[in-house]
């Protein structure tokens, strides 16, 4: 497919062998699980080419289950903000970065130390299932954000930071304070007790109803951006042939590193100016659909007309 003039002028849109999604805030609208019949018809229509269509998420693989079948994305996935790559068919891992539990409890037993008197609870993502502390506020929920709890955090353990101890492989650990009044100031406090290396993300959407007072900690090892390059090795597609769209800071690399970054009209302050193109669309809009269908289902429709003009002649001369 030949490239397309960006507005501007500035650069051109290069060919895309693949389309590269963040899920809450992209792909997804603000009630953290709905997508429109439009975005599954143009994302559909983008697979029915032969381009793979990746959802890339900070959510676990037991989490994101639900979004690919309600999207109808048939190939791949990214999850656990770039631990595994996967095949979405047999659960196959194509790439893996999990860390060790020794590792992952350093800033966790640093955090726990800088909040002091201030009670916080750890949910800790892992390659077994998951694991929650049995004090944890979230189990003491009712009805579904209960249910979708004990999918993902499948071990309930007295403290998550002892635990790590016995050699799970992990990614990363939500951090919930249930007491905090100004998260915003707590998590700064997270943030430096975890220290260097480590990246800390305010985390809403998690649960059915959304999830208060909580933030994520991973290390900075792990980006979505490696997770899709790994994938792009495995396919043997080219990074430049990859057209990415975000909205929050842990897609900046992404944005950054694939042929093609495409940030929504609703991101966050900290990705102004990164990437090559922006929505003109929200996610609550269908942004990601509506840019698709202009800038790659548009250029592709006159190539495949001509494919089939080709294919009846030749059939008529035969």
């Amino acid at each position: 497919m030949a490239s397309d003039p960006v507005g501007d002028g500035r650069q051109q849109r290069p060919s895309c062998r693949l389309v590269a999604l963040d899920g809450n805030g992209t792909l997804i609208k603000d009630d953290g699980v709905s997508v429109s019949e439009y975005t599954r018809e143009v994302l559909g229509r983008v697979q029915d080419l032969g381009i793979p269509v990746v959802l890339v998420s900070g959510r676990s693989l037991e989490k994101a289950r639900s979004t690919l079948e309600l999207v109808g994305l048939r190939q791949y996935v990214i999850t656990e903000n770039g631990v595994r790559a996967m095949r979405i068919q047999d659960g196959h891992a194509l790439f893996e970065l999990w860390l060790e539990g020794p590792e992952a409890a350093e800033p966790l037993r640093r955090v726990r130390s800088g909040l002091g008197d201030v009670a916080c609870s750890f949910a800790q993502l892992s390659a077994d299932g998951g694991i929650i502390e049995e004090s944890h506020p979230w189990l003491r929920a009712e009805g579904e954000p209960k249910d979708v709890t004990r999918k993902l955090f499948a071990h309930i353990v007295p403290d998550v930071v002892q635990a790590l101890g016995t050699g799970r492989r992990c990614a990363k650990c939500y951090v919930t304070v249930e007491s905090s009044m100004d998260f915003v100031a707590t998590m700064k406090q997270i943030e430096e007790a975890a220290g260097e290396g480590w990246s800390v993300r305010q985390i809403k959407q998690l649960l059915p109803g959304g999830t208060t007072n909580t933030c994520e900690v991973q290390s900075d090892r792990v980006n979505k951006a490696d997770g899709l390059a790994a994938l792009c090795k495995a396919l043997s597609i080219p990074p430049e042939q990859v057209w990415a769209f975000g909205d929050d800071a842990n897609d900046a690399r992404m944005l950054q590193e694939m042929g093609w970054g495409v940030r929504m009209a609703n991101h966050l302050p900290g990705l102004a100016g990164l990437g090559d193109d922006v929505t003109s669309r929200t996610n609550e809009e269908d942004g990601v659909a509506a840019y698709l269908e202009e800038h790659l289902l548009a250029a592709a429709a006159p190539a495949a007309a001509a494919t089939a003009t080709a294919t009846a002649t030749a059939t008529a001369a035969a």
